[in-house]
C-alpha cells in the first residue's frame, strides 16, 4: 500500500508541474524519456507489454525475438490459443513446449498466424536480440502483406513496404541493427495508425476503433484512484481497462475504442514543434561554448518557450556549460542537458564498430548510441579505453580519448548487485558481470565515482565513495540543515528516483542522509535517502540467568523469533529495531519511537497517518500486535477490526509495528 500511495503522489507531482524526464515517468521507473513513457503508456494499457516483473522496463535493452513474437501475439487479441499451441510442433527444433514463450511463437509461426520464419538450420533462436528487419517484416505481415509483396531482397523489401505504411517514423535502423525496447515500443505505436495498399490502419483490421480524422482531444485529467479519464471536451469515456498513470495528462491525440465501445487506449497525436519544423528526437547537440545554444533550432524544430533542465534542476541557458549533452523533450516543450562523461572500457558493440547502434561497457551495460554519435565512435574499438558522453535519457551522443573529463557518479544500493549511473537525473543500472568491480563492499548506500578501465578482454570498475554536506532533511521547508534545496532536486530513496514530496512532511533526520550534494551556490540538488532495508523489526523478550543475558526477537504471525546472547539496554516488551553484525549478532539495537493512542480520524486511507502535526506512512511490512492476546494479528485490516486503541512505533517517519490494546 505504501508503494502505492507514493506512486500516486509521484505521479500527480509530475502531471501538475509538467516536469520532463528528470524523474520516472509513467509506470516504470526506468523510463525517463517523455516520448518513450507515452509509447509505453499507449501498448502498456493494450497489455501489449510488460515490465521485468521488478519495476523496470529496461528502455535501452534488447528485445529477444521470443519477447517481440509475445508482444505481436497480444496485439492480435489472440492470448486464448496460448495454450493449445504451446504443445504442437511447428518445425522448430529448439522450441520446446516448457519454453515460456513457446505457445505465441507457434501460433505466430502457423499458417493460421503467418507471421513468423524459422531460420535455415530449422531454429526459431527465441532468445536471439530481434533485428530491426525482422521485427519489421512481422508487423509488415500483420498488416496484410507477404513475402512475394516484399520481393527477394531482405530485408530492404520489407522496410520500404513499412516506410511506405508509415510505420517507421522517427527511426532510421539498419535492417540488420538489434533494435531496442523503447524503440521496439515506437515501432508498435507506429504500426496501429500505419495503413495497407487499401488503406486501412492495422488497427482496423484488429477490430478496433479510431477516427484519426477528427479534431485530436487533450487528456485534462485521469483520476488514478479510479481510473477514469476527463478528456478536453468534457465527456468521460467508459476504459476497458482502469488508467492507473498519469503520463498521459496533457497529451493531445484519438481515443481507440473497442467492439463495446469501451477505451483500451490513447493514441497520442505527431508533436506540435510550434513551428512547422521537424523535432529530432535521434540527435542531440554538444553545446560548443558556456551559454551557447547552437543547434537548438534544428533539434526542437524551432519550438520557443521552451524551458531548460540541467542534470534533472531547473536551470537556463546561461547555466548550460561547454560539453554538454543536450536533447529536447516535445511533450514538456523542455530542453534536457547532461554532463556525464563516463571513462569506459569498450567491451562491445552491435552491428559494427564502424556504425555501431549500440556498445557495451561497464560489465556487459548495453547503451543506445544515437545515430548523430556514431562517426565520433566509429573511431575506436572493442579492446580500447574511452570516455563517453551520455544524454540525460542514458544515450552515448559521442565518444572522446581515454580520461577527457570523465565525472560520472553513481548510485550505490545496499548489495553490489545494485548500482546505477546518475545520469541527467535519470538513473541508468549497471550490469557490472564480467568485470572486476574494486571496493564494492565498502560503499553501500551511497553516491560514488565510477570509471573503468581494462585491456586484453578484462577490466575492472572503481567505485570511489564521495563525500557530501550533511543536516536533517526538511521536505517542508525544503532545507537540509541551514542549506536550501533547489528547485527540483533529484531525491533517491529506496534506490529509486522519487519526489520531496513523497517523503511526506516529517523530518529525515541526517543518519538516514546517506548522501547530499551541493552545487556552486551552496544549495543542494541531489539527496540519497538510506532505505534502511537492511533493519529488522520485533519485540523483545530479554532472559537473565545469573552472568548470562539473551534476548529474543519476534518478528510477528508466520515470521518466527530468534535468540542470541546480548547486551543491549532494551526491555521486555519494547518494540525495536536491528542490524545482524559478524557472526549475525545483534547490532543497532534500539527501541522504535512510540505514537500513542492514535485516534481513527488521524488515518488517511490505509497508509497514512497524520500524528502530532507530523505525517508518518505505513511500511509495507508492517506487522501488529495483540496486546491483550499476547499474540500478532493476520494484518493490518484485521488489526483495525479489532477496535480498541492503537499505538504506533516509528522511525525515520516511517510505521513498522502497531500494538492493539483496550
Amino acid at each position: 500500500m505504501k508503494k502505492k500511495l507514493l506512486s500516486f503522489l509521484l505521479t500527480v507531482a509530475l502531471a501538475l508541474s509538467l516536469a520532463p524526464a528528470a524523474l520516472a515517468l509513467g509506470a516504470f521507473a526506468d523510463v525517463t524519456d517523455a516520448e518513450t513513457a507515452r509509447n509505453v503508456e499507449v501498448l502498456r494499457l493494450m497489455r501489449v507489454l510488460e515490465g521485468d516483473g521488478a519495476g523496470a522496463f529496461r528502455p535501452n535493452s534488447s528485445l529477444t525475438r521470443a519477447e517481440f513474437c509475445k508482444m505481436t501475439v497480444v496485439l492480435t487479441g489472440k492470448r486464448n490459443v496460448v495454450v493449445s499451441y504451446a504443445k504442437r510442433d511447428v518445425g522448430f527444433r529448439d522450441m520446446k513446449a516448457s519454453h515460456w514463450a513457446a505457445g505465441y511463437v507457434n501460433y505466430a509461426a502457423s499458417k493460421e498466424a503467418g507471421l513468423i520464419h524459422g531460420l535455415p538450420d530449422g531454429t526459431f533462436a527465441p532468445n536471439r536480440a530481434i533485428t530491426y528487419g525482422e521485427a519489421v517484416a512481422i508487423l509488415t505481415r500483420l498488416l496484410g502483406y507477404t513475402d512475394k509483396d516484399a520481393g527477394s531482397i531482405w530485408p530492404d523489401g520489407y522496410l520500404a513496404l513499412a516506410s511506405a505504411a508509415g510505420m517507421t517514423k522517427g527511426l532510421s535502423l539498419g535492417g540488420n541493427a538489434t533494435i531496442t525496447r523503447a524503440q521496439a515500443a515506437k515501432l508498435f505505436v507506429n504500426a496501429l495508425t500505419a495503413e495497407n495498399s487499401s488503406g486501412v490502419t492495422l488497427l482496423s483490421l484488429l477490430g478496433y476503433s479510431c477516427d484519426t480524422t477528427k479534431k485530436p482531444l487533450t487528456i485534462w485529467s485521469i483520476d488514478l484512484v479510479n481510473g477514469t479519464l476527463r478528456l478536453s471536451d468534457g465527456t468521460k469515456p467508459e476504459m476497458a481497462e482502469p488508467m492507473d498513470s498519469a503520463v498521459l495528462v496533457g497529451v493531445k491525440g484519438h481515443v481507440v475504442t473497442n467492439a463495446a465501445g469501451k477505451v483500451v487506449t490513447f493514441l497520442p497525436s505527431a508533436s506540435e514543434s510550434g513551428s512547422g519544423g521537424t523535432v529530432r528526437d535521434d540527435a542531440a547537440v554538444v553545446v560548443g561554448a558556456d551559454g551557447s545554444t547552437a543547434g537548438f533550432d534544428a533539434l526542437t524544430g524551432g519550438a520557443a518557450g521552451y524551458s531548460v533542465y540541467r542534470n534533472g534542476v531547473a536551470a537556463t541557458t546561461a547555466d548550460l556549460k561547454q560539453g554538454d549533452v543536450v536533447i529536447y523533450s516535445a511533450s514538456a516543450n523542455a530542453i534536457l542537458a547532461c554532463d556525464t562523461r563516463v571513462a569506459a572500457y569498450y567491451e562491445g558493440c552491435a552491428p559494427t564498430p564502424a556504425a555501431p547502434n549500440t556498445i557495451t561497457v561497464l560489465g556487459g551495460t548495453e547503451l543506445s548510441v544515437l545515430p548523430t554519435a556514431q562517426q565520433s565512435l566509429s573511431q575506436y574499438k572493442p579492446g580500447e579505453n574511452l570516455t563517453l558522453l551520455l544524454t540525460a535519457d542514458g544515450r552515448v551522443a559521442g565518444a572522446a580519448e581515454s580520461g577527457s573529463g570523465a565525472n560520472a557518479y553513481a548510485y550505490v544500493g545496499d548489495s553490489d548487485a545494485q548500482v546505477s549511473l546518475l545520469c541527467g537525473g535519470s538513473l541508468i543500472e549497471l550490469k557490472l558481470s564480467g568485470t572486476s568491480v574494486v571496493n564494492a563492499n565498502e560503499v553501500h548506500d551511497s553516491v560514488v565515482r565510477v570509471t573503468q578501465t581494462g585491456g586484453g578482454g578484462k577490466s575492472s570498475v572503481y567505485l570511489s565513495k564521495q563525500t557530501g554536506v550533511g543536516g536533517d532533511l526538511d521536505p517542508v521547508k525544503k532545507t537540509l540543515g541551514a542549506r536550501a534545496l533547489t528547485d527540483g532536486a533529484l531525491v533517491i530513496s529506496g534506490g529509486e528516483l522519487t519526489s520531496l514530496q513523497a517523503l511526506g512532511e516529517t523530518v529525515v533526520p541526517e543518519g538516514r542522509i546517506a548522501f547530499a550534494r551541493a552545487n556552486k551556490s551552496g544549495e543542494v540538488d541531489l539527496i540519497v535517502v538510506k532505505d534502511n532495508s537492511g533493519e529488522h523489526y520485533g519485540r523483545v523478550t530479554v532472559h537473565e540467568e545469573g552472568a548470562l543475558r539473551t534476548i529474543t526477537v519476534d518478528f510477528g504471525k508466520e515470521k518466527g523469533s530468534e535468540t542470541k546472547e546480548s547486551n543491549y539496554g532494551v526491555k521486555t516488551g519494547d518494540f525495536v529495531s536491528f542490524d545482524y553484525g559478524s557472526g549475525g549478532a545483534f547490532i543497532n539495537m534500539a527501541p522504535l519511537t512510540r505514537l500513542p493512542n492514535v485516534a481513527a480520524s488521524a488515518w488517511i486511507g490505509d497508509s497514512v497517518v497524520n500524528y502530532g502535526g507530523a505525517t508518518y506512512v505505513l511500511s509495507e511490512q508492517v506487522i501488529c500486535y495483540n496486546r491483550d492476546g499476547g499474540s500478532w494479528f493476520d494484518d493490518l485490516e484485521a488489526a483495525r477490526a479489532y477496535g480498541g486503541k492503537l499505538d504506533l512505533y516509528v522511525k525515520d517517519g516511517t510505521v513498522h509495528v502497531i500494538e492493539v490494546h483496550s
